[in-house]
């Protein structure tokens, strides 16, 4: 896994100065919470290559359309990011969410959400999926609520879509 890491973040997709030799020195070029976050996706990826692709896939533009959409909602101690890579884990695991959530160590706010709740970061959670199932009616509204416009909401899920299939390409090579 560490070895995968280290492959990404030496990937022409980050174009450091210098190459990153170890988890301390990626640790300080990125900081704590980034190196934490790569450290999930490179896991994830990981354990989805067994499944298909097209979970992986999925689980990283959500992943990536909720960091975008994050400021749009306020700070709380739920990862935007890690909500949408966490949405996909009971399709990847074939377990129900409920199950998956008692095995792994995630703030209440992002559990919440996960098993249908409400939380500051619920209107995130609800516009990526309208997003993804091509709910324009409903996608509208959230996006309403996050204050984003439709084409901003586009704009940003197909961000989110071209980040996913690059990383996705690291991965695979």
């Amino acid at each position: 896994m560490l070895y995968r890491l280290l492959r990404y973040l030496n990937s022409p997709m980050f174009a450091f100065k210098s190459e990153i030799h170890s988890v301390r020195h990626a640790l300080t070029i990125l900081g704590e919470r980034e190196t934490r976050r790569w450290i999930r996706l490179v896991t994830l990826v990981s354990a989805g290559m067994q499944k298909s692709t097209d979970l992986v896939l999925s689980a990283l533009v959500r992943a990536r359309f909720c960091e975008l959409l994050s400021p749009k909602v306020p700070r709380s101690t739920s990862d935007p990011f890690l909500l949408g890579l966490m949405s996909m884990m009971d399709a990847i695991l074939e377990l129900p969410m409920a199950k998956v959530l008692e095995v792994i160590p995630l703030d209440q706010q992002t559990k919440k959400v996960l098993l249908g709740c409400d939380g500051p970061a619920r209107p995130i959670y609800q516009l990526m999926l309208a997003q993804e199932a091509g709910d324009w009616e409903h996608a509208k509204t959230y996006a309403a609520q996050l204050r984003v416009s439709e084409s901003e909401a586009g704009e940003l899920w197909w961000e989110a879509m071209q980040w996913a299939r690059q990383v996705g390409n690291e991965g695979g090579t």
